[in-house]
């Protein structure tokens, strides 16, 4: 695996000063600061520990590594970052003291779907530059952004538009596919999901026939037993999609193992139950149907013929670099977990988007402010590290419009957990979904 150069921070002329923008008004700084909520305590805080430590190491990397000095000219950048526990009354105190207090240039790697939606007001109508959200909720989703909603730029998968990539590998993945059953869950996920299966089949303008019927199945219950009449209405599809999260997800499933017509049929799932630790115990049993995902982070691909997939590669040999190079935030004992965290990569990946506005306002010579910030966003679609890409322009926030089709392998031995998931289809956007169903 290669290392990948890191997009820069923008070069002023001498006369020129940091303009930091906020909801009230802008300041001169040496410094470029960012900031954000991210939960060290809490529910959440599996996920916000490693989040959370690898930012701030990547920070100091940044500000410390020769390879960085050339771009941030002198400069560096400053990271303030309040832990909300998992609570979105929390989340939104320090998201206001942030912007008005703290008058961070951006908020960049917000965590959790908790502090979005408990400060969407806030988000949308301030006019600071919002980078990544640790979540795929559509409370950042936009088709199209207008006014000061723009400023709001996710990249992690947001489920509408997961959704319609979850129908478009059914229908592109398996053969001869007449029908799929989808169960999603009654709450924002779920709901999300099949808003985008719905989207993208009304988009399918293939002859009856041969373009799918679906059948829609909605469950609001954890409780496998309780939900099978649901997966029975649908055991006869030829595809099973499985919309909600973990909790849900692993209901559906054990539902359909438990009934002998749908035991055996493929199931698609969103990319949040990608890892090993969320899968059925049922799923390593002989005759239990496969499970198959799309995944975001993609580190590991069966070549690099593309260059795509070169720099993917690139891209996280960096990360792992940075891994080895802590010393402060990542313990020694932990670096070859943190090597294959997906939630440690997750702020990796928005830092390094957050500088490629700053480099693109480097190259155009433009003065930081966020106004010139956005136009630099907008201007052009954006390779994502270890992953797709994002196209903000005309307002579009839909998030990644390309993902990995993955597939559960079980472990020889062992527990569920102790299996994995290995690519079953490379990265592709819609786009190039629309072209293989074209054919």
């Amino acid at each position: 695996m290669k290392k990948s150069k890191v997009y820069g921070i923008i070069v002023l002329c001498l006369l020129a000063v940091f303009a930091f923008a906020s909801c009230k008004g802008e300041k001169a700084s040496n410094e470029i600061h960012i900031g954000a909520t991210i939960c060290s305590e809490g529910a959440y805080a599996l996920v916000g520990v490693p989040y959370g430590n690898f930012y701030k190491a990547y920070v100091d990397y940044v500000n410390q590594a020769p390879e960085y000095q050339d771009i941030l000219k002198g400069r560096k950048i400053k990271l303030t970052v309040y832990d909300d526990k998992g609570d979105g009354a929390a989340g939104k105190t320090y998201i206001e003291k942030l912007i008005n207090d703290d008058k961070v240039f951006s908020m960049v790697a917000i965590l959790g779907t908790w502090n979005v939606i408990a400060a969407k007001y806030e988000l949308e109508t301030c006019n600071i530059p919002s980078v990544y959200f640790g979540t795929g909720s559509s409370a950042q989703m936009f088709e199209p952004a207008k006014g000061s909603q723009r400023y709001m730029m996710g990249v992690q998968p947001l489920y509408k538009t997961e959704g319609r990539l979850m129908y478009l590998r059914a229908v592109t993945s398996f053969q001869n596919v007449k029908k799929i059953g989808v169960v999603y869950s009654t709450a924002d996920d779920g709901l999300s999901l099949k808003a985008g299966i719905e989207e993208q089949a009304a988009r399918d303008t293939r002859p009856a026939g041969v373009k799918p019927t679906i059948v829609y199945q909605p469950i609001g219950s954890t409780d496998a037993a309780s939900i099978s009449p649901q997966v029975t209405a649908v055991q006869d599809a030829d595809v099973i999609i499985a919309a909600g999260n973990q909790a849900y997800f692993k209901a559906v499933y054990s539902a359909a193992y438990s009934n002998s017509v749908a035991r055996p049929k493929p199931m698609i799932t969103t990319y949040v139950n990608a890892s090993p630790t969320n899968i059925p115990t049922e799923a390593i049993n002989a005759g239990a149907g496969g499970i198959y995902s799309a995944a975001w982070v993609v580190y590991y691909e069966k070549g690099t013929e593309s260059t795509e997939a070169a720099r993917r590669q690139k891209d996280y040999a960096e990360y792992c670099k940075i891994v080895d190079w802590d010393t402060k935030y990542i313990p020694a004992s932990e670096k070859a977990a943190y090597k294959v965290n997906a939630y440690s990569m997750s702020s990796y990946i928005a830092l390094r988007h957050f500088l490629v506005g700053i480099e693109r306002l480097n190259t155009s010579g433009k003065a930081l402010t966020a106004e010139n910030y956005l136009e630099a966003m907008e201007s052009a679609r954006i390779p994502i590290a270890i992953s797709g890409g994002v196209n903000y322009a005309n307002g579009s926030r839909i998030g990644l419009d390309a993902l990995a089709f993955v597939k559960y392998r079980p472990p020889t031995s062992g527990s569920a957990a102790d299996g994995d998931f290995v690519e079953f289809d490379p990265m592709a956007s819609i786009d190039e979904l629309l072209a293989r169903l074209s054919k």
